[in-house]
């Protein structure tokens, strides 16, 4: 589509030089690369996600600004994830992956607030550190350089759900057991249409201790206690 590649050049261009791409380095690591391909199918799911989002939130003026921004932004890792992908020559994305990986999805319907907003937030909580991760895994300085923003996003997407939790235990603390149960339940957003999600590092431990500390800070209790009962 004539306008939208526009419009993509305009908003994407100016932050990755895609003439800089070192394409014989970022070839040398297949493992990056097929973390950048899976990361790309995940980001093109979360604007669908997001949309479900909104409906289900269609009454509150702050989430559905969350879940806008969170919907932009996503489609913003996903277009340059997969035009790197592109530049470089390895393993494409083509539309067909994208509609055939929502299509697994097709049928669910939002109706759990809680049980979203925990899995969104542990979600872009795990992100940002697979973004991070990934920074000190490529060589590529193109890529180097172009994951860092995509992490700092991740962290606001996190903190965005945790508000919105925050908000909601406010006004009703029963909300802490649900958001316990939820937790102990945990499921990131890309497991609802990929087979599995792929951590960067093997060593996530203290990744996991901070999704942890952030159910704590949200209902008085660390997570352990709804696992050990």
């Amino acid at each position: 589509m004539k306008t939208l590649d526009t419009v993509n050049r305009k908003i994407f261009d100016a932050r990755v030089d895609w003439s800089a791409i070192d394409i014989t380095l970022a070839r040398k690591d297949t493992q990056v690369l097929d973390l950048v391909r899976e990361a790309c199918l995940v980001e093109s799911y979360l604007p669908i996600f997001t949309s479900r989002m909104n409906e289900l939130f269609w009454d509150d003026v702050a989430a559905t600004s969350v879940f806008t921004i969170e919907g932009f932004e996503a489609y913003g890792h996903y277009f340059i994830l997969r035009k790197y992908l592109d530049v470089v020559g390895y393993q494409p994305v083509t539309d067909e992956d994208v509609v055939a990986l929502r299509r697994r999805d097709r049928q669910r319907r939002y109706t759990d607030k809680v049980r979203e907003l925990v899995n969104f937030m542990g979600t872009e909580h795990f992100a940002a550190e697979f973004f991070s991760d990934l920074v000190s895994l490529t060589e590529e300085p193109v890529l180097k350089k172009t994951l860092p923003r995509f992490a700092a996003e991740e962290v606001n997407h996190s903190r965005f759900a945790f508000d919105l939790l925050a908000a909601m235990v406010k006004n009703d603390p029963q909300v802490k057991s649900r958001i316990h149960q939820a937790a102990a339940e945990f499921k990131h957003v890309g497991a609802y249409v990929l087979p599995k999600v792929s951590p960067a590092k093997e060593d996530n431990l203290e990744i996991i201790q901070g999704f942890n500390q952030l159910i704590e800070d949200l209902t008085g209790q660390p997570l352990s206690e709804s696992l050990n009962k």
